[in-house]
């Protein structure tokens, strides 16, 4: 009925139309009404048209630049989101861990950011079977560790009679153990990993009634490339290279298919053999050290006694050369009572003989 109303307007001239507007006249009108009016006026005017196609560049201009910013806007957010979207896509599939339990059976698991699991391998038959029938994917890694851990318990690979048994011949104890090891670049990952997944392990035990040595390890991402080389884990490589450095003779085929306990208790034994080797080379170097010490006491007491026999010798060595000035004196005595002797018999002698001569004379006369 409006409508109607305003068309019958148009077809009014200014002046009646813009009688509408008197205020004398007092006609009950609305605002967008009295609007409505204003815009009759302007376009019977002129001055409406010409106002109106500028403005309306105006706003196309305005509306054109603003879309153009809107769409701009728009773009950028979807760009971003596809971008962000892309980040986070890649983060939750991208491991920056790997989780490798050894038990008997051996496995990796991956885990990204999150600490959710992208990734299950086994790395035996033994393995497979504890993964058998367990989807681990999009877990978190203490909850996945806790479900291996489990499901090894159920399948017999940590027993109750493994716990802490002792093996008489080579005098060492044993238990069920279970070595986890964290593969990564990212030190801060292996720390909060380490910790985390030693508790979850230790709480699982506890919950089955279950006894077991848990050990943790962390290594470098090339670890674990030198260890999935030999078709092992990087835990059991580290466990099997402990052994090489107590018997260089063991290869890593020897022991690659070995329990962690089969390996620790080798890993005692010759520990102990070493041990016992040591204190019977030390035992050995002792003796030999103490038939050093008495020959060279031996020997030592040879050149102190020929030292007392050298300085008995010197002692009566001295005392015969103070003694020996009064011998040399009664010796002298000695000899010159002799010389004189002796003159005295010549000089009798020769008394003698002049005497006799001269008896001799005196018969010839």
């Amino acid at each position: 009925m409006k409508e109607k109303l305003f068309e019958k307007l148009d077809d009014l001239n200014i002046r009646e139309t813009n009688l509408l507007l008197d205020k004398n006249i007092n006609l009950s009108l609305d605002d967008l009404t009295i609007k409505r009016i204003e815009k009759s006026i302007r376009r019977k005017t002129g001055y409406y048209s010409e106002n109106n196609v500028f403005k309306q560049k105006i706003n196309n201009i305005l509306g054109g630049f603003i879309m153009k910013r809107k769409i701009a806007l728009a773009l950028a957010v979807v760009a971003v989101s596809s971008l962000g979207g892309g980040v986070y896509a890649h983060a939750k599939t991208t491991p920056v861990a790997y989780v490798s339990l050894d038990i008997n059976p051996s496995i990796e698991l991956g885990v990204n950011t999150f600490n959710e699991v992208v990734s299950a391998e086994a790395y035996n038959e033994d393995g497979k079977k504890v993964l058998e029938g367990t989807n681990l994917i999009s877990t978190d890694i203490d909850v996945a560790v806790s479900t291996v851990v489990s499901n090894a318990i159920s399948d017999g690979y940590i027993k109750e009679e493994d716990t802490a048994t002792t093996d008489e011949l080579a005098d060492t104890t044993t238990s069920a153990a279970v070595e986890i090891t964290i593969s990564t670049d990212k030190d801060n990952v292996a720390v909060e990993l380490e910790g985390a997944l030693k508790d979850a392990v230790d709480k699982t035990l506890e919950e089955n009634d279950t006894e077991a040595t848990v050990e943790t390890d962390n290594v470098a991402l090339a670890r674990r490339d030198e260890a999935r080389e030999l078709g092992i884990t990087p835990g059991k490589l580290n466990l099997i290279q402990k052994l090489q450095a107590l018997d260089p003779d063991i290869k890593i085929e020897d022991y690659k298919d070995s329990s962690v306990k089969d390996i620790q208790k080798k890993t005692k034994e010759l520990r102990k053999e070493n041990k016992n080797n040591e204190v019977t080379n030390e035992e050995n170097t002792n003796t030999d050290v103490n038939v050093e010490t008495n020959t060279n006491k031996d020997v030592t007491t040879q050149d102190k006694d020929k030292d007392n026999n050298a300085s008995k010798a010197n002692e009566n060595a001295n005392k015969e050369e103070k003694k020996n000035p009064e011998v040399k004196k009664d010796d002298a005595k000695t000899t010159n009572v002799k010389d004189n002797a002796a003159k005295s018999e010549k000089q009798n002698g020769s008394d003698n003989a002049n005497t006799e001569n001269k008896g001799n004379n005196k018969d010839k006369k």
